[in-house]
């Protein structure tokens, strides 16, 4: 069953006076504010936070992390063992490496001087056939029961992955060099599935390790979805590189067979 699981925050079951709120007003209590998320088919926001999809809720926009801090507050512990003096900012750009999602700093007390920080990037997954939930948002806008509806959209995440690869990679060495911790927050669903790719090894916790991984999953809790921390992994850029660049090679033969096929159906452009 391919459809929207949460909608403006809440799962699409819900009838609370703050979902049918957050539905009138397209509010994203995760940001606290309207949402952001735009799509070029619809005129309001694009709400949906996360889908059901092969068995699994893969949250595909990252405002959905946002979740009361949850995400910060772990990472800070893991990162600095205390909540105390620890300032967050978004969208903190480096030159030659790009932008870091946000970077946590703790202070030292009564002080503006850095004691330590740590860069912290979320990873949501994305899906293809964007205009089939796009179509399930409209019917859910217009009050149509679609929680058994089945919508033809799917998953994206091995683009998703590939993009994020690259990033892990960069921003990776930068933090090894500077001896700081990089935590990149996705889910159990996406990272099982860059592991299985990409054949990595080595993926267990190391706290000494400059990659870290905080993976997470969708709870139910009541008439609510939760995020909950269900597994902490850790690796190098070491072991990302060999992992990338030990993939196995697609057999050749089979190829130049997909080849002639289409010289047998003729569906080249002749080169004049």
């Amino acid at each position: 069953m391919n459809n929207p699981n949460e909608i403006f925050g809440f799962p699409i079951d819900n009838k609370s006076k703050g979902a049918l709120n957050s539905k009138k007003t397209y509010y994203c209590k995760f940001i606290n504010a309207k949402c952001d998320k735009q799509s070029r088919i619809i005129k309001y926001p694009m709400g949906v936070c996360s889908v059901n999809h092969s068995n699994s809720k893969p949250i595909i926009c990252p405002n959905r992390f946002l979740e009361e801090n949850i995400v910060f507050k772990n990472i800070s512990k893991s990162a600095f063992g205390t909540l105390d003096n620890i300032l967050l900012f978004s969208e903190v750009k480096l030159n030659s490496v790009g932008t870091f999602d946000f970077v946590l700093v703790k202070h030292k007390p009564i002080s503006n001087k850095v004691d330590d920080f740590c860069v912290v990037e979320f990873q949501s997954d994305s899906t293809t056939g964007t205009g089939k939930l796009v179509d399930a948002l409209k019917d859910f806008m217009n009050n149509k029961n679609i929680n058994n509806q089945s919508y033809a959209f799917g998953m994206n995440t091995y683009n998703t992955i590939k993009l994020s690869y690259i990033q892990m990679l960069i921003k990776g060495q930068v933090m090894e060099s500077w001896n700081k911790n990089i935590f990149w927050v996705l889910q159990k669903f996406v990272f099982d599935n860059m592991v299985n790719r990409f054949n990595l090894e080595q993926m267990m916790y190391n706290k000494k390790h400059k990659t870290q991984y905080h993976i997470y999953d969708l709870e139910k809790n009541g008439n609510l979805y939760n995020l909950n921390l269900v597994e902490k992994k850790s690796t190098t850029v070491a072991n990302l590189i060999t992992a990338f660049t030990h993939q196995p090679t697609p057999d050749i033969d089979s190829f130049v067979e997909k080849l002639e096929e289409k010289i047998k159906l003729k569906v080249g452009l002749l080169v004049e």
